[in-house]
């Protein structure tokens, strides 16, 4: 069999006919993925033998001359024309001793070897590892991802964990440039970083709005080079915070006076966040505001994509019908609930005495963090401050202070749950992508105690947490922030209801303890549980099934970013 394959050979397009078979037309015996693992090596393919193109004339590839300059083959673009500056898009960055100015990234590898060589810059938990941004900015581990899509879609292939990707016109790896900030050129360019936890870690503020003395802001970190740039809308500035879904009240405020005081046309800068309330919020602030100008929001759902990964990576798989029958035919090994809490959060200490005080905590499968834990969230010692919390959460009053003294008991923190993992993990992400797939198979439903709950935090950060009962066909209940299911619903997935009594999601925070509580006390009184979960088999398959394609929903705040930096090289180009 002749596969057809077309390069460039010494920047001369060819098509070459190749075979496995060595007895046809004098083609050599490679097959196309061994051609291209040679290429891949130096770039440069040295074997001596001919290879036959297209209008019969053949190219013979000789080992390379001493003193002379190889035939290089590269992969044909997609697109067979000259690629402009209409359709290139650019990257600056600043604080790697690196020995080149500018290049592209022309596959994965080439990210890999990027780390390689880049250990020593300060990376974050879960950032991207291209050349960063200085004073210790990570690379937007989000456009990283967008290159791996990319790369992935230029060779026409499916991504490692199959997810098929939407077509970006035009653009391929050699379309994304690197270029240091010495590189002096008019064309605009994006500052891509990533920041890390709550914006009072890199806003210069703390929670309250206060000015920290500890803190600075991050403009008055970036370089003066950026800031120019920045100034004559030569720039666009990336702040990638895709895997936190932390929000303030006054952080819209706070992004308009930076660029204010800096002056700084609020266009430029694109805020990549896990809050899938930013949105809603910030255009509520622009109502009430009414700035000239808008900064562009992102809201991501990027934690999800370590989850997927994960799944894929190990070839972990879920059937509706071996789980109802296993459940149906043990049903003594089913926890009413399963829940985990590896952080002691304060919503998921008042959560576990909400369980005990309703007398659910023996039905469920549940972790909970040591008590020295808990003193970083609510006032252990002093107990009438832990004892105004429940009280304002819900608990009835006979019950709070034997709540109390259940959780001081010695021998009841910290609490684990009785399951086993069966992929075993031993590197950082692992509490972040892996589905406990065993927890999930005996319990009828998932507990899922995400990072924010509290109104005054006033964001919906919908975690890996949420996404891990998805994938296994487990349905949920979620102790997290008001409308958290109202934004999971647009984010395409369904909910319970009337399987699940949900309007708990409605509820103020000090109300939706109670309400949480009543929805699990609903599902245990069912007598016929394996009924109840075969009734939902029409949603988690569909939730499971759109969670596979989860690709496609990431790919969608890639497209986002490109056309919002082809949409500002235009008005910059207008404006010139």
């Amino acid at each position: 069999m002749i596969r057809k394959k077309s390069y460039y050979a010494n920047g001369v397009p060819v098509t070459a006919f190749v075979s496995q078979s060595s007895d046809i037309a004098k083609v050599p015996p490679f097959d196309i993925q061994t051609l291209k693992e040679n290429t891949e090596i130096n770039n440069t393919f040295e074997i001596n033998n001919t290879l036959l193109v297209d209008n019969e004339i053949p190219i013979t590839l000789v080992e390379k001359p001493i003193n002379e300059v190889p035939i290089t083959l590269v992969e044909k673009p997609i697109v067979d024309t000259a690629i402009s500056n209409t359709n290139i898009i650019y990257f600056k960055f600043d604080n790697v001793d690196l020995d080149f100015k500018e290049f592209t990234v022309k596959g994965w590898k080439d990210i890999g070897f990027a780390r390689e060589n880049l250990r020593n810059l300060p990376i974050g938990s879960l950032s991207g590892r291209l050349p960063g941004i200085g004073l210790g900015f990570a690379f937007s581990q989000s456009v990283e991802s967008m290159i791996y899509y990319i790369e992935h879609q230029t060779r026409k292939k499916q991504l490692a964990w199959k997810v098929n990707m939407p077509v970006v016109d035009d653009i391929n790896l050699e379309r994304l440039v690197f270029q240091h900030i010495d590189v002096e050129n008019d064309i605009p360019y994006i500052i891509a970083i990533a920041v890390q936890y709550a914006p009072s870690d890199w806003t210069g503020k703390d929670h309250q709005g206060n000015i920290r003395e500890d803190k600075k802001s991050i403009f008055e970190l970036l370089n003066p080079k950026y800031i120019e740039d920045l100034q004559k809308d030569k720039a666009l500035l990336l702040i990638d915070q895709s895997v936190e879904g932390y929000t303030t009240k006054w952080l819209w405020e706070w992004f308009h006076k930076e660029c204010y005081r800096l002056k700084i046309n609020p266009c430029n800068i694109i805020y990549i966040t896990g809050d899938q309330y930013s949105e809603d919020s910030y255009d509520i602030w622009v109502q009430e505001n009414k700035p000239k100008n808008k900064l562009k929001i992102i809201p991501s759902i990027s934690l999800s994509i370590f989850v997927h990964k994960h799944c894929e990576r190990v070839k972990l798989k879920f059937n509706f019908d071996e789980l109802l029958k296993y459940k149906k035919e043990n049903p003594d090994k089913i926890y009413l609930y399963d829940c985990l809490n590896r952080r002691a959060r304060k919503q998921r200490c008042i959560n576990f005495l909400h369980l005990y005080a309703a007398n659910l905590l023996d039905d469920g499968n549940i972790s909970m963090g040591p008590l020295e834990e808990w003193t970083l969230w609510v006032n252990v010692e002093e107990e009438r401050y832990l004892y105004e919390d429940l009280y304002n959460a819900g608990i009835p009053n006979n019950l709070i202070m034997e709540a109390i003294k259940y959780a001081k008991s010695p021998g009841i923190l910290p609490r684990f749950a009785n399951h086993k993992y069966t992929h075993e993990l031993n590197h950082y992400f692992s509490v972040v992508e892996r589905v406990c797939d065993d927890l999930y198979k005996h319990s009828w439903v998932s507990l899922v105690v995400e990072s924010s709950f509290y109104d005054y935090e006033a964001n919906v950060f919908i975690s890996e947490k949420t996404f891990k009962p998805i994938a296994a066909m487990q349905p949920f209940i979620i102790v997290g922030s008001r409308h958290t299911l109202k934004y999971l619903r647009k984010l395409g997935y369904k909910t319970f209801h009337p399987y699940i009594d949900e309007s708990y999601d409605d509820l103020p925070d000090n109300q939706r303890y109670l309400g949480i509580i009543e929805s699990l006390q609903k599902i245990k009184a069912i007598e016929d549980k394996a009924a109840w979960y075969e009734s939902i088999r029409e949603i988690v398959e569909y939730n499971h099934d759109r969670f596979n394609n989860i690709g496609k929903e990431r790919a969608k705040e890639h497209v986002e970013i490109i056309n919002y930096y082809f949409d500002h090289c235009k008005k910059y180009k207008d404006k010139k």
